[in-house]
């Protein structure tokens, strides 16, 4: 269970660095219509061009150049439907760059079976295990960090085992504590 679940409704974004599309996108989508950000939420069921158009929408006004998205959609696609997972009917910010994933999955009863098996996904897989993940976060109505997913879902495999290990390490402090 989640520790404070009225501040999930904070606005993280107080101190916006710059070229934090995270931060952009989880204002655009605490700001958007119930209906976009239910169409954010069901883009995998329903795999519709006009799920796609409105996660489109969002990442241009949260200003994620539009070369990345055109080179990064798969992805850039998946964090708006996390995102849209994360805000829910509350309309609440999906990130926070201070709360750890791994943490985040402990406090919502994410079992460690679950938990390796999600870091040790790649590819395909690796989607559908960050979906169960997610959809559980969303339950508990708090924001996470959503560079993590960003980087775990990516092609550099710096970057992608560097926030497995962050994932990891934050799971096990918060068991530790």
């Amino acid at each position: 269970m989640a520790s404070n679940p009225a501040a999930a409704n904070a606005d993280p974004t107080t101190a916006e660095k710059p070229d934090d599309w995270m931060t952009s996108i989880s204002r655009q989508t605490h700001g958007m219509s119930s209906g976009d950000r239910a169409a954010l939420r069901r883009m995998e069921l329903t795999r519709s061009p006009g799920a796609d158009a409105v996660a489109i929408k969002m990442l241009l006004r949260a200003d994620v150049p539009e070369l990345r998205v055109r080179d990064d959609w798969t992805r850039l696609r998946l964090i708006g439907h996390f995102a849209g997972l994360l805000s829910g009917t509350a309309a609440l910010y999906p990130h926070d760059e201070r709360r750890g994933v791994g943490a985040a999955l402990f406090e919502a009863g994410f079992s460690e079976k679950r938990l390796l098996r999600l870091l040790a996904s790649r590819g395909e897989a690796l989607g559908g295990q960050l979906a169960l993940a997610v959809r559980i976060l969303s339950r508990e109505r708090q924001p996470v960090n959503l560079w993590d997913i960003y980087h775990l879902l990516g092609g550099d495999p710096v970057k992608s085992d560097a926030a497995r290990l962050r994932m990891a390490r934050h799971y096990y402090a918060a068991q530790a504590k």
